[in-house]
């Protein structure tokens, strides 16, 4: 994982519930980074080192060290303060891209991702994930395809700090399956019984590249964050990686599947 610093003030805040700021940084991209809360930028990068082994298109990240000249009025405004900024924050690059929502009807390239992200978060306990807030971005490519990206993972492990509590199973409206859109993405019934098996026999052989990468995620963690690393790692094993979330993600899987997409 890569580290980047700031090289100007911040000028662009979002108007979403953390008020992330757009950063730019000394190769000459902007990233959205998140800096109020720790434990949520710790699930941000899990998620996101996850969702790459998942093969999973997202956008790049990195931790990046905004100069205290850096934090501005802007940001200041709306919350945010200096001493935020005196860790490194995560960092997502900005893409041009159309959130989506209730009513987007552009289908994407990858429809087959949509199903993957639904696994996926159901894996993690995602509550932030539903038709109420998509946190999906559909990003064109060069050659004119669109592929959704997500985004915006900080409500995993059923919004707790991880070590908390044990795993709850996502209520199906918490579920990306019960939308709208993913019911527009696969209106037709057989494509959904094929892209669901696919989606099912890749999730074990994910699961254990997750879990033989933990380690070296971990080590992505930076000090300044002040998080105990062995006790999230042992967590994550006795709760994330067990046989029996393992059997109740893919039978909860099925279960929306089966009521909401057939």
């Amino acid at each position: 994982m890569y580290s980047h610093h700031s090289i100007e003030a911040i000028e662009k805040v979002f108007q979403t519930q953390e008020r992330p700021v757009l950063v730019s940084c000394e190769d000459f991209r902007d990233y959205v980074c998140k800096y109020r809360f720790v434990d949520r930028q710790l699930k941000e990068l899990i998620a996101w080192a996850f969702l790459n082994k998942w093969g999973v298109s997202v956008p790049e990240a990195c931790l990046i060290s905004v100069r205290r000249d850096h934090v501005s009025d802007v940001a200041l405004g709306v919350g945010a303060r200096y001493d935020y900024f005196e860790r490194p924050v995560f960092g997502s690059l900005y893409l041009p891209s159309v959130e989506i929502n209730n009513l987007t009807y552009a289908k994407p390239h990858n429809r087959i991702d949509l199903l993957t992200i639904s696994l996926f978060d159901l894996w993690l306990a995602n509550e932030d994930r539903n038709h109420n807030n998509y946190n999906l971005l559909l990003v064109p490519q060069p050659n004119g395809k669109k592929i959704i990206y997500p985004i915006d993972h900080g409500s995993c492990f059923n919004s707790s700090r991880i070590g908390t509590d044990k795993l709850e199973v996502l209520t199906e409206d918490d579920s990306l399956i019960s939308t709208d859109f993913c019911k527009k993405v696969y209106a037709n019934s057989n494509v959904v019984a094929r892209d669901c098996e696919i989606v099912l026999a890749s999730f074990r052989k994910n699961v254990r590249l997750c879990k033989k990468s933990l380690p070296e995620i971990m080590n992505f963690v930076p000090p300044a964050w002040r998080i105990n690393v062995q006790e999230v790692q042992s967590w994550l094993d006795e709760n994330l990686f067990t046989e029996r979330w393992l059997n109740l993600t893919e039978s909860t899987f099925r279960e929306y599947v089966q009521l909401y997409l057939h």
